[in-house]
């Protein structure tokens, strides 16, 4: 079986690969990259490194060959008709090299949010339909790093955790099980024509937050709200359906996943960092 990655340069592929380092030779596996010879570590590890530039579309069915399965992480370019123009020329570009499966990395819940990146990969996901490719949809969770914007820092300090009003609900998974789902579908059968909202088993609160903050420090902390709070995480969430649950990343990732509590603990005690 050979495996092509998309996007192993960014934080998400990264840990994919090494996930599938675990899992396959490193002959079975090749990246497709802008610049492949940046990562020297790739040679070193026995991993093929291949030119593929989603900009240069003529650059990716050469980068795609012989693929048995292809992960297509989505591009990070801000704008989001030239993501879905990037998308659409991958997505071609994978059938005409001929590869046997499509591995997309979406966002949870997609047809229940309202944000312009909802959009942007449900067409995607339509583009992958219509291709006649065999496929997987990976709907992530947003990633844990989102935490770092709610002041827990702050709470730590001040005693104090504050947010807009609203009984607001989280669900964010940490990239590396997200990477480890995605390898188990990268290199197991049974997995075509399935779509998996990758979001762990447990929503949290911004008050189970504060009792995170609060059994890691060992100080009160009181939670507050302030109508003129301006975030754009609670703007994000206002319109995403963050309250929804799945077993689809537990069962995927096949280890205990990282919970908020791991993340708070690793923010504010360097002996718990990993």
């Amino acid at each position: 079986m050979k495996i092509v990655l998309t996007g192993a340069t960014g934080q998400l592929g990264r840990h994919v690969l090494r996930e599938l380092l675990y899992r396959v030779p490193a002959s079975d596996v090749a990246v497709s990259a802008r610049n492949p010879f940046a990562d020297d570590d790739w040679a070193c590890r026995g991993v093929e490194a291949r030119y593929g530039d989603y900009d240069v579309p003529e650059s990716l069915a050469p980068s795609f060959r012989g693929a048995d399965k292809l992960l297509l992480i989505s591009s990070p370019h801000p704008d989001d008709e030239t993501r879905l123009r990037q998308h659409a020329g991958a997505i071609e570009a994978a059938r005409r090299a001929g590869v046997r499966h499509v591995v997309y990395t979406s966002i949870f819940r997609a047809e229940r949010g309202r944000l312009p990146l909802h959009r942007l990969h449900l067409r995607t996901e339509r583009l992958i339909r219509e291709s006649g490719l065999r496929f997987t949809i990976l709907r992530n969770a947003y990633y844990m790093d989102v935490i770092k914007m709610l002041g827990i820092r702050e709470a730590a300090a001040s005693g104090e955790l504050w947010s807009p009003p609203g009984a607001w609900t989280f669900n964010t998974a940490a990239r590396e099980d997200l990477a480890a789902a995605a390898a188990s579908v990268l290199t197991e059968d049974g997995h075509a024509g399935r779509t998996y909202e990758l979001v762990p088993p447990n929503a949290w609160t911004a008050r189970a937050l504060v009792q995170a903050i609060e059994k890691t420090t060992g100080r009160r902390v009181v939670y507050r709200t302030n109508a003129a709070m301006d975030s754009p995480v609670y703007r994000m969430l206002a319109q995403a359906d963050m309250r929804f649950i799945s077993d689809d990343l537990d069962r995927l990732a096949g280890r205990p996943l990282r919970a908020m509590q791991d993340e708070v603990r690793a923010m504010l005690d360097p002996a718990h960092r990993p």
